[in-house]
């Protein structure tokens, strides 16, 4: 799951905090969002299935979709968030 700015998961985590949920430092916000990616991006080769959900509205969307022998759903409009996910996807089937 994604999200198309990072502001967003602030904003969400201080309604969740209003709402009497726990509350997540803002710093760690942005480094859990660069490390999510990061790990993500490194450990394609594990994964047998993927599902990418953009959920930065309401209802989540599924954007992309891959499987051990290859892409299975591309949305049209991907967003920017997603570009690198693709690339990496692209190369991966590419072998």
């Amino acid at each position: 799951m994604g999200l198309g700015d990072i502001r967003l998961n602030i904003e969400r985590v201080a309604m969740r905090v209003r709402n009497g949920g726990h509350h997540i430092e803002t710093e760690d916000i942005i480094r859990r969002n660069l490390t999510s990616m990061n790990n993500l991006l490194s450990h394609l080769d594990l994964i047998d299935q993927l599902l990418v959900v953009d959920n930065s509205k309401a209802d989540g969307e599924i954007i992309l979709g891959a499987d051990i022998s290859g892409m299975k759903y591309y949305s049209n409009e991907l967003p920017v968030w997603a570009h690198k996910i693709d690339q990496e996807l692209q190369l991966k089937y590419q072998k």
